[in-house]
C-alpha cells in the first residue's frame, strides 16, 4: 500500500463533495495510508505556516513505514510543494508527484510570502528533483492559468500535461467533485487521468 499526501489549495476547506476528500476516502477503504490536512488561514493563506504543515506532514509520511510515497496536489498546493523544494526543504524526494491546476503564481500576488519563479533554473531543476515521477494535469479552461498549464509550468519543467476538458480549476464550484481517474493513477501509474 502507498503514502499519500493531499494537499489542498486556496480558500479549500476539504468541504464534503470536493475531489480530494473523496479520494482521500477511497484511498483508506483500499487500505492506502494517506494525509489529507487543512492548511491554515485557508482565506488568508501564508507561505510560512503552508510550508511548516506540508515539512511536518513529510515527516509523519515517512514515519508510516514502507510503500510508494505519493504527493497530489491542488491550485496552492502545488505552488507550496514547489517552493519548498525550491527552497531545499524536500530533503527525500518522493516517489510521485501529481500536480493539479498549479495556478500561475503571477495571480498569487496575495499569498504573503510567495516566492515561486519557474524562470528559474534552480527552481525548475529542485521542482524536478524532489520526485522521482512529476505528472501534470491541467484544464484548458482554467481561470487560475490564463497562458494554460502547458506554457505555464509543462514547458519550464519539461513535461507534456495531462489535458482534461472543460473542467476549468478542479473545484466543486466549477461543477467538478467525482474524479475516478486520480484514483486509478495512484494504483497504476500508467491510468488515464482523464476517465471522470
Amino acid at each position: 500500500m502507498a503514502r499519500i499526501l493531499i494537499m489542498h489549495g486556496w480558500t479549500n476547506r476539504r468541504q464534503e463533495g470536493v475531489w480530494q476528500r473523496k479520494l482521500a476516502s477511497a484511498l483508506r477503504q483500499q487500505g492506502h495510508q494517506v494525509l489529507y490536512p487543512q492548511f491554515p488561514n485557508t482565506d488568508a493563506p501564508v507561505l510560512e505556516e503552508w510550508q511548516e504543515l506540508l515539512l511536518a506532514e513529510l515527516d509523519l509520511l515517512a514515519e508510516a513505514g514502507a510503500g510508494e510515497t505519493i504527493v497530489i496536489g491542488h491550485s496552492l498546493g502545488c505552488v507550496n510543494w514547489i517552493q519548498a523544494a525550491a527552497e531545499g526543504k524536500i530533503k527525500t524526494p518522493v516517489d510521485r508527484l501529481l500536480l493539479v491546476a498549479p495556478a500561475d503564481p503571477g495571480l498569487l500576488g496575495e499569498v504573503k510570502g510567495l516566492k515561486v519563479n519557474l524562470k528559474k533554473r534552480q527552481v525548475v531543476d529542485a521542482a524536478l528533483a524532489s520526485s522521482a515521477s512529476l505528472t501534470l494535469v491541467g484544464s484548458d479552461l482554467d481561470p487560475w492559468l490564463p497562458d494554460g498549464v502547458q506554457a505555464t509550468y509543462g514547458d519550464p519543467l519539461g513535461v507534456h500535461a495531462v489535458i482534461l476538458e472543460g473542467v476549468k480549476h478542479f473545484s466543486l464550484t466549477d461543477g467538478f467533485s467525482d474524479w475516478q481517474g486520480v484514483l486509478n493513477w495512484v494504483n497504476d501509474p500508467a491510468a488515464d487521468l482523464r476517465i471522470r
